[in-house]
């Protein structure tokens, strides 16, 4: 059967060409840094689905940005977005540690609950970021995972009154126990399982239907036939598959249409209502080649495989087998097609970080180069000036001086010796001490008791040569 999945938050539509048109063309502007980082994560959610590597790229962009101007909560968006992204190339793990990181930052940051404008408050980002992370477990199959984080989620919902993503999660909690009830495989397990599914689709079916959302009502109505169809209540599976397909015919949506369309030949075919069956399966094929769904394509040939082999047109089920390996093998193809393309932007991508941080290192080790010189012509110029004032201090004897006069050249000659030491000793003593403001000054007095000997044998020896008799 044709499942449904009610996926939140992180899973949007298409793209329209005109809006990424649009977003590329603002990046070429002067934009202040948060708007470059809020274009280029928009930009990278318009492009996700067909190129999900390039959004990446431009959301790692924005990442780097907001990093570097500690912009917290651009990182924490940056973060949602690479977290999602990976999700859809399928790198759940990757996936999980973006969201994680989401997690974290939004809730370090306790901003207002619901802040100025209609923007969207901590509790609710933090409320989506627990959804998301629920929804790669649900993915990786650790279903108790999974449910842990809806019902996290699922409680700030309730305490926002935030009915549209209340209604969603209910979705995802019925699709997690819908997940465990069919995969069971002791009786009384299925059962209770599967009827907790159907509680909860009912419960978002309800709640949708207040909100008006025939989007969600269209995916809630096929869930919940889907539960009866694996409960073995044909009637009530087929009641609910009809309602759903009503639902998507209203709404013109053909991909909906070919689905419900597939899970009603499917039925028809388990309770021997073969004329029925054949014709809906095929008017879901037809359907399926309109729109060029391939994945629908691949599914409706075999059930319909299934279907000929069942009332023995062995010809027939032949060639709708044939077709079905057709479909699965291009669709296949396509998936490492698709792989390969990935991993090869990858490289480029990689290969063009590795150029950058080339010619960063090679600019800091010429940068390093010109700072050591100018450090080292310092060092001698001052060095020489050392030399030349103790020189002078040494020659001064056959000049007689005041005693305050003596004792002040002999003072500011090792005043600027000590200086000197210090802007030698600088950058060890910081190693040292950690920067440490308590141990540098332990090394400073250190450097001070070893120059203070020096300063009483020039005191005592000079004065008595530089002052006047």
């Amino acid at each position: 059967m044709l499942t449904i999945s009610f996926l939140l938050v992180s899973f949007g539509g298409f793209a329209e060409q005109a809006v990424i048109d649009s977003l590329t063309a603002r990046l070429g502007e002067s934009l202040h840094d948060t708007d470059r980082v809020n274009t280029l994560n928009k930009l990278a959610w318009e492009m996700m689905y067909n190129n999900p590597d390039t959004a990446i790229i431009l959301s790692s962009q924005a990442l780097s940005i907001a990093e570097a101007y500690e912009w917290h909560l651009g990182i924490a968006h940056s973060n949602g977005r690479l977290g999602t992204f990976n999700a859809i190339k399928g790198d759940y793990p990757k996936a999980l540690e973006y969201f994680f990181k989401a997690l974290k930052l939004v809730e370090e940051l306790r901003l207002p609950d619901q802040q100025a404008g209609g923007q969207v408050g901590n509790k609710s980002y933090i409320a989506a970021n627990l959804s998301n992370i629920g929804i790669i477990y649900k993915e990786q199959g650790d279903y108790s995972k999974a449910l842990e984080y809806f019902f996290d989620a699922l409680k700030i919902h309730d305490e926002l009154n935030s009915k549209n993503d209340l209604a969603a999660t209910l979705g995802n909690i019925g699709n997690v126990y819908m997940k465990q009830g069919v995969a069971s495989t002791e009786a009384s397990a299925k059962v209770e399982l599967l009827n907790k599914a159907l509680e909860y689709y009912l419960k978002a079916l309800k709640m949708n239907e207040e909100l008006g959302r025939k989007n969600g009502i269209a995916i809630n109505l096929g869930n919940i036939g889907l539960v009866y169809m694996d409960q073995l209540d044909y009637p009530k599976a087929l009641e609910y598959y009809f309602k759903a397909l009503d639902m998507a015919e209203e709404l013109g949506d053909k991909n909906g249409v070919a689905r419900h369309l597939g899970n009603i030949g499917t039925l028809y075919t388990e309770i021997g209502e073969f004329e029925k069956a054949e014709n809906s399966l095929q008017k879901a094929l037809n359907l399926s080649k309109e729109i060029s769904a391939k994945e629908y394509l691949k599914d409706q040939y075999h059930y319909l495989s299934k279907l000929y082999d069942t009332i023995s047109r062995p010809a027939q089920a032949f060639e709708a087998y044939k077709m079905y390996i057709i479909y699965r093998d291009s669709i296949d193809n396509e998936e490492n097609t698709k792989a390969q393309t990935r991993t090869e932007m990858k490289y480029e991508y990689e290969k063009a970080e590795l150029v950058k941080q080339q010619q960063e290192r090679e600019q800091a080790r010429m940068e390093a180069e010109v700072t050591s010189r100018r450090d080292n012509l310092q060092y001698s110029v001052i060095l020489i000036a050392l030399l030349v004032l103790f020189g002078g201090v040494m020659s001064l004897g056959f000049v007689k001086v005041s005693n305050r006069m003596a004792e002040g050249i002999i003072f500011f000659s090792f005043l600027i010796l000590f200086e000197f030491l210090l802007v030698l000793a600088d950058p060890y003593i910081d190693n040292w001490s950690g920067g440490a403001p308590g141990f540098k000054l332990l090394f400073n007095a250190g450097i001070a008791a070893l120059i203070f000997p020096a300063h009483a044998f020039f005191e005592a020896k000079m004065k008595g040569r530089l002052v006047k008799k």
